[in-house]
């Protein structure tokens, strides 16, 4: 009971401070949610059983040891385009999908014309100013944005109220630390 109060608590808490399609500068926030990953062991596991989709598990469990103790759990996904499959793929592979528990802060409200739209998992986008999107890391967060208004994809993601670098570009790459691809 105790536990439920808390979520409960803390998706109140989101839902004030990160309404569906808000603006932060010029780019819409259209999904928020909280998310309970299952371990980084037992994603790779369920990967392996999805052998026609031709992940490359390796290569990931590589990423991994790369970006430490955090990488599964810090994540920001690029998807260019609405898609049916290649959004199944993109939940399956970065764990969305095998969540011991998700919970919709926000309706999901991403439409066809808001895309490209990017996942930040284990990350709250804070603001977005000087060609720079700034979040803080809050692990269990999920905020999805539009990029659709913004002419140049161009931005680096930095942490929030410090000087840490993220991506220094989220059109090609991030720090190792983040589980980083574009969809």
């Amino acid at each position: 009971m105790k536990k439920m109060l808390l979520v409960g608590v803390a998706a109140l808490s989101m839902l004030l401070s990160t309404p569906s399609m808000t603006m932060a500068g010029d780019i819409a926030i259209c999904h928020a949610g909280i998310i309970k990953l299952a371990s980084f062991a037992h994603h790779v596991k369920r990967l392996r059983a999805w052998k026609q989709r031709g992940y490359d598990v390796d290569g990931l469990i590589e990423q991994q040891r790369r970006g430490g103790p955090e990488f599964f759990s810090s994540q920001i996904i690029v998807q260019e385009e609405q898609s049916g499959s290649g959004t199944f793929d993109l939940r399956l592979f970065h764990g969305i999908t095998t969540a011991r528990d998700y919970r919709n802060v926000t309706a999901w409200s991403c439409a066809g014309d808001d895309y490209p739209i990017v996942y930040f998992i284990g990350f709250r986008v804070r603001e977005i100013r000087d060609d720079t999107i700034f979040a803080s890391r809050e692990k269990g967060i999920v905020n999805v944005i539009s990029l659709k208004a913004i002419d140049d994809k161009h931005f680096k993601v930095q942490v929030f109220e410090g000087t840490k670098e993220l991506c220094s570009d989220i059109a090609t790459e991030c720090d190792p630390s983040v589980f980083y691809s574009r969809e």
